[in-house]
């Protein structure tokens, strides 16, 4: 099983971060989809994601603390990498009034490719969605 962490200082308070990651059903800020659909509330609720052809990718999630401001979810089907047994965590924390950092990990195994590349091509899609998280809180 590989682990891929990417962690990025945000210059947004930790609320304002927070509100929006911790809305799992809200994907307004990913670029891209088509469209996307919420089965459910809270943890156990999927997010589901249409991006052109591809098939729909399904994430559920797993567990949302706000006193920790963590979050898990998994990708249990249509992960859009050559990987399985996908499961991230989104840990955010204050570093100052005003500013904040995300931490982004994932566990995987990759699937007919070798590790270091399964870790790069995850390791790209995060800072591309950090890119995507800033924009959409500016």
């Amino acid at each position: 099983m590989a682990r891929v962490t990417v962690k990025e200082s945000l210059a947004f308070p930790v609320g304002k971060v927070w509100d929006l990651i911790s809305d799992f059903g809200n994907v307004s800020w990913f670029q891209g989809l088509a469209k996307s659909e919420v089965r459910g509330k809270g943890p156990g609720m999927v997010r589901v994601m249409y991006a052109g052809d591809n098939p729909p990718i399904h994430e559920r999630l797993e567990s949302l603390d706000t006193k920790t401001r963590t979050l898990s979810y998994t990708i249990p089907e249509n992960i859009p990498f050559p990987v399985s047994d996908y499961r991230a965590t989104m840990k955010l924390r204050e570093t100052g009034p005003g500013g904040c950092e995300l931490e982004w990990s994932c566990e995987l195994t990759p699937k007919g490719i070798p590790e270091a590349q399964a870790v790069a091509m995850l390791e790209g899609m995060y800072k591309t969605m950090f890119g995507w998280l800033r924009a959409a809180l500016a």
